[in-house]
């Protein structure tokens, strides 16, 4: 991952040069205040619409847009660079990456070490999964234990969610999905795989908060809003084996940037 870092606006570096040239103690200014920092907790809830999201609830209790039925066995996904803004211009990424396991509560909360200054943030920003930098086969053990791995032949690196469960299908029966999301591949004309990164970030909106105090972010995540905005997912189209089909891969991603919401506590 990338080291984390607050962020100054270069002025502020040029005016400390200076200060330390000066040789005339009585014309030296004052140094700026150091403003007074707090501590942050990430948590994650999970929902279904307006229903509270529960792993292997009987019957299909869940209706995508579509208005096809349906229920959860598993839901595991990756955010990173979750990055506060201060409107004084500063910014501050969080020092890790979040992989939530919804079967696993501890995976619910962190406590990133970041000392988050007192101030105005205007907004949150995040990236679901890992951007191309970040997004090494191999490089997390703990990942790799969770057998978190992409495919080589489908681009490599790692899972960025696995969201399955079975849904009323169009003949009445029950039947299992597996929405998968990672790299995206598609062939050339030559029939030569081409491999795109299939990350997205996004600006949350309605995320300016007060920093006074230590204090919680909880992100929610709408499982639904996979399945619609601005296209209407059909399970009958994108059930289970969709981790090689291409335009499920870039639908995910068309779809997802309003899965995740936030709320300062």
């Amino acid at each position: 991952m990338k080291s984390f870092k607050i962020k100054y606006p270069i002025v502020l570096l040029m005016a400390g040069a200076l200060f330390l040239t000066s040789c005339d103690k009585d014309d030296e200014d004052p140094l700026t205040p150091v403003p007074a920092t707090y501590k942050t907790t990430v948590t994650f809830n999970h929902v279904s619409g307006s229903n509270a999201l529960t792993l292997n609830a009987p019957n299909t209790p869940y209706t995508n847009a579509m208005g096809q039925q349906y229920n959860v066995s598993k839901l595991r996904y990756l955010i990173s660079d979750v990055t506060l803004h201060h409107s004084n211009g500063t910014t501050v990424e969080l020092d890790q990456y979040f992989f939530v396991d919804i079967s696993k509560p501890e995976t619910f909360t962190f406590s990133p070490s970041n000392p988050i200054p007192t101030g105005s943030y205007t907004s949150v920003s995040y990236t679901f999964g890992f951007d191309s930098e970040d997004n090494v086969s191999g490089a997390y053990a703990e990942l790799n234990a969770a057998n978190w791995n992409w495919p080589a032949m489908l681009g490599g690196g790692y899972h960025f969610m696995q969201l399955e469960g079975t849904f009323i299908d169009s003949s009445n029966s029950s039947s299992p999905f597996a929405t998968h999301m990672g790299t995206a591949r598609k062939f050339d004309a030559n029939n030569d795989p081409i491999y795109e990164d299939n990350h997205f970030t996004v600006t949350l909106p309605n995320s300016s908060f007060e920093v006074n105090s230590d204090f919680k972010l909880e992100f929610t995540m709408d499982i639904n809003e996979w399945y619609t905005n601005p296209t209407n997912w059909d399970f009958n189209q994108y059930g289970a084996g969709i981790m090689p089909v291409y335009d499920a891969q870039i639908l995910l991603n068309t779809n997802g940037k309003d899965v995740l919401t936030v709320v300062k506590k």
